[in-house]
């Protein structure tokens, strides 16, 4: 997705800033500065507490009409954008000098640092998922040891695209989470995407020679049997992937792989089992409506609850019961 960004004198203050994450209880979407700069306010923005809630964010941009015309934003942050929809028409400067960009087809994959003085002129239609990813969440990933170093700059070529098939399938595994309900989107996903995303960026674009080799086994018994428990005591939600990892004692990667290796699946997998499994359980053993198990089991309502349940069973809740029962 091109992107017109104006650098701003050190000591101006109009420079638009991400909002952090909302809470459950707030009523306001969250926005992202890069959505309002093209004039799209209220995309879809999905913001992750990842890399000690630094504001990393995915963010579908969608514009049908032609000749968007400029826009303006000024982060210290970059951009990773996934092209949904072939974009030729457009102009790309940077500081000053025109860019003829190339490529910016179905699929292709763009850096933008949003710390540069780019300017660009939208007369096509544009498609986009975006990854926005702040420096000062590269910043911690380096002292949480998830990268070897802190990363400065992202390699990268303005108004050129790269074929990238690992940003390619995470990005779009995003689409799901974003044509869901906020209260249907496992927090624990989008943090388990945000951080793949950001470690093979910073890996493959950062001047990174190797990742860390430490924590190269599971969880010890302790840890293991921690993180269980903090996700057995949260299975209605509201438990980020920072949290279990500091009640192990790790660095956010370090656990989500240590994890993975202990129990053969990601956290939120796990806690996703373990919701069926509840359910199931209730279903069998309980005459309480579906409505409640729904709730009970960490689902936003009856009709979530149905169609996840369908999904990872095969039949519905109901004709489950039924079956158990007959």
């Amino acid at each position: 997705m091109p992107i017109h960004i104006v650098k701003q004198a050190a000591d101006e203050q109009c420079c638009k800033r991400i909002r952090p994450m909302r809470d459950s209880a707030e009523s306001e979407p969250p926005k992202n500065p890069v959505a309002e700069a093209v004039g799209l306010p209220d995309a879809p923005v999905l913001t992750t507490r990842a890399a000690r809630d630094t504001g990393m964010a995915f963010l579908e941009l969608n514009c049908e009409r032609r000749n968007a015309g400029l826009s303006s934003v000024c982060e210290d942050a970059f951009v990773v954008a996934l092209q949904m929809r072939t974009c030729p028409d457009f102009d790309l400067y940077s500081d000053g000098r025109l860019i003829q960009p190339k490529n910016f087809d179905v699929g292709a994959v763009a850096i933008f640092d949003l710390r540069t003085e780019l300017t660009a002129d939208l007369r096509d239609p544009f498609h986009a998922i975006d990854f926005y990813l702040p420096h000062k969440a590269l910043v911690a990933m380096g002292e949480d040891g998830d990268i070897p170093r802190h990363i400065e700059e992202l390699r990268h070529t303005p108004g050129a695209t790269v074929r990238d098939p690992i940003i390619r399938d995470l990005l779009l595994s995003m689409r799901p989470a974003f044509a869901a309900r906020p209260e249907e989107t496992p927090e624990l996903f989008v943090d388990h995407v945000a951080l793949a995303l950001s470690i093979h960026v910073a890996h493959k674009y950062g001047d990174v020679a190797a990742l860390p080799q430490r924590w190269g086994g599971g969880l010890a018994p302790w840890q293991e049997r921690r993180a269980k428990e903090l996700l057995e005591a949260h299975i209605v939600g509201g438990i980020s992937l920072n949290v279990l990892a500091r009640s192990c004692e790790l660095s956010t990667r370090h656990f989500t792989r240590a994890f993975r290796q202990s129990t053969g699946i990601a956290p939120y997998q796990w806690l996703q089992f373990r919701r069926m499994q509840k359910a199931k359980q209730l279903l069998e053993s309980s005459s309480a409506s579906l409505s409640a198990i729904a709730l009970e089991c960490g689902f936003a309502d009856q009709s979530h609850f149905t169609r996840t349940f369908s999904r990872a069973i095969g039949i519905t809740p109901r004709k489950w019961r039924r079956t158990r029962r007959e």
